[in-house]
């Protein structure tokens, strides 16, 4: 990020604490003003303040921003007025600090009155000329207003909603990416304000306004809230008493970090307004949009002078996060109804150990013995087990529907109990039916549910295609009491669109990417379902020397597709 802007956001510093007095400012000044002559007697002589000056910084990069710094003697609280109409009102400053956004290149006269004890004032004025030469997009300023107004929120329900990564590349780590830290879908329900908050972009002629609508509840980040409050814990994010800001003005620059990213295009919010969660910037960077959904990044300096850089990804409450309801009808079940093996119509078996370990340095064999999957009282048992079999020291299952039962979009359902054990890797999945033709990545993999005793309760969905695969980027992730203990439903519904993943009927990631290609989406043609326990191997981790056995169990799997 360039120089100017590293020095708004340290300016920005020095303005934090503007909201936390001006509560108190105002209850003294509606003191002075309205209390009796004895009174203020006590206080003594009442003088308005002396020596009042307002110095001006216009940036250079074509923003429209205007820093404003008013110094009096005996000032107690400093109103502006921008000079962009004859009845606007005042903006206020307790400090006489203030950041603000024009929209229109001109010559502006301010007007700065400041306050003493009793409300007795003086004022003074400045003129200032702002070339504002940096124009948005026109297609970003329609989707971020609607053209009129709209209303934004936290896109909790995917994975990096939030996250966090490095902005300085002296370490050699990469940029524009949250390697540090990336959000779980809903991570943050529970601290109880973030994703109660309401962003509003509105278009006001020429002008896009901005307003954060948190019912005075803001979420800090740890490292800025006793910068900013005075108090709080330094430790840990949480959410504070925090004044709303109020509208404020827009102002659009041309980002020049050089991320290959990034869309090159930045805001700023005047009179340091921020988006949500409060790192102490004011100023954004637009890595991505669409339609309904906006990705941003904010650069904090913390005290020992390290740039962090925030990611948050927001989406429009009028959004369509869904197709229109489909209606669909049962093509494909099995309710594993009779005792014994697997139905020989529905169901065949890898055997062995793969290459590699099937690809993923898996400790186990797989059979099609009763010792390691059969039905019973209508459950399904997939059982993995420590044994010495054909030179490997574990066995367990893998089945699948590969030239009995393929399709293309539609919606599964799976209700399983999984296994424990440190190092067990159970996995509801689906594989392209072109695999023996086109390999692997290039069929395409779906996994619906994936789960590893090394990280108990936490289920994972991911997609696997050439533009990522392996420890692919696009996965989400869900924690889930009680995996190992009761039955729980893993659904998936496959679009010619969308991806979507869920749990006893909540959605927790969808993949939806803006271009589909061969890349990005091999999923327009039929897949066939595997269902398997491996042990160890790059996800599976090590294997805790006590575990013997331990089986995943499956009541149904159901596939609907669209009514034609």
């Amino acid at each position: 990020m360039n120089n100017q802007i590293i020095s708004n956001l340290q300016y920005n510093k020095r303005m934090k604490t503007i909201y936390k007095i001006q509560s108190i400012l105002l209850a003294i000044l509606l003191f002075g003003m309205i209390g009796c002559q004895d009174d203020i007697s006590q206080v003594g002589d009442l003088e308005a303040p002396k020596n009042l000056t307002v110095s001006a910084a216009i940036s250079p990069d074509g923003s429209g921003m205007v820093n404003f710094d008013a110094n009096a003697d005996g000032a107690i609280i400093y109103h502006f007025f921008l000079g962009l109409s004859d009845t606007e009102n005042a903006v206020i400053s307790g400090d006489g600090n203030l950041q603000a956004i024009y929209r229109s290149s001109g010559d502006y006269t301010v007007k700065v009155i400041a306050y003493g004890p009793g409300g007795i004032a003086t004022n003074t004025t400045t003129d200032i000329t702002v070339d504002v030469i940096y124009e948005a997009p026109t297609d970003l300023i329609q989707i971020l207003t609607g053209g009129s107004s709209r209303d934004w929120e936290w896109e909790k329900e995917v994975p990096a909603h939030l996250g966090v990564g490095p902005n300085n590349g002296d370490d050699g780590l990469p940029l524009g990416e949250p390697i540090w830290y990336t959000s779980q879908p809903f991570e943050k329900e529970s601290v109880g304000c973030l994703y109660e908050d309401i962003l509003t972009f509105s278009l006001d002629g020429n002008n896009v306004n901005y307003q954060l609508k948190s019912n005075a509840v803001t979420y800090f980040n740890a490292g800025e809230v006793q910068s900013a409050l005075g108090s709080g814990d330094p430790n840990e994010d949480a959410c504070y008493d925090f004044p709303e800001i109020g509208e404020v003005t827009l102002g659009f620059f041309a980002a020049e970090t050089g991320l290959a990213n990034s869309t090159g295009v930045g805001f700023l919010l005047g009179n340091n307004s921020f988006m949500s969660y409060y790192v102490g910037s004011s100023q954004y960077e637009i890595m991505a949009y669409t339609d309904d959904v906006i990705y941003v990044r904010t650069v904090q300096v913390n005290d020992d002078g390290l740039e962090l850089a925030w990611y948050q990804r927001f989406r429009a409450t009028d959004a369509v996060t869904t197709n229109p309801e489909i209606e669909y009808e049962l093509v494909w079940e099995d309710e594993f109804l009779f005792n014994g093996p697997p139905s020989s119509s529905r169901w065949s078996f890898d055997i062995g150990t793969g290459e590699n370990g099937w690809g993923n340095g898996e400790s186990q064999y797989y059979t099609d013995r009763s010792d390691n999957v059969f039905i019973a009282n209508g459950i399904l048992n997939i059982i993995a087990k420590r044994e010495n079999f054909s030179g490997s020291q574990f066995t367990s299952t893998r089945m699948k529907t590969q030239d009995k039962f393929e399709f293309t979009y539609g919606k599964v359902e799976i209700k399983a109990k999984l296994p424990n054990g440190k190092g067990t890797w159970p996995a509801l999945w689906m594989l392209g039916a072109n695999f023996p033709e086109v390999g692997w990545p290039t069929c395409g993999e779906l996994d619906i549910m994936e789960h590893v005793g090394n990280n108990q309760n936490v289920i994972q969905s991911a997609i696997h295609t050439p533009s990522s695969f392996g420890d692919t980027f696009n996965k989400g992730s869900l924690t889930v009491p009680g995996v190992s203990e009761e039955f729980h439903v893993y659904e998936m519904e496959w679009t010619e669109d969308f991806v979507s993943f869920s749990v006893d009927g909540s959605t927790y990631y969808t993949y939806q990417p803006d271009v589909q290609n061969g890349d990005t989406w091999p999923f327009d043609s039929d897949q066939f379902l595997i269902f398997n326990v491996a042990m160890g191997g790059a996800l599976g981790g090590e294997i805790e020397a006590a575990f013997t056995e331990s089986s995943m169990q499956i009541d149904y799997v159901k596939v609907y597709q669209e009514v034609e």
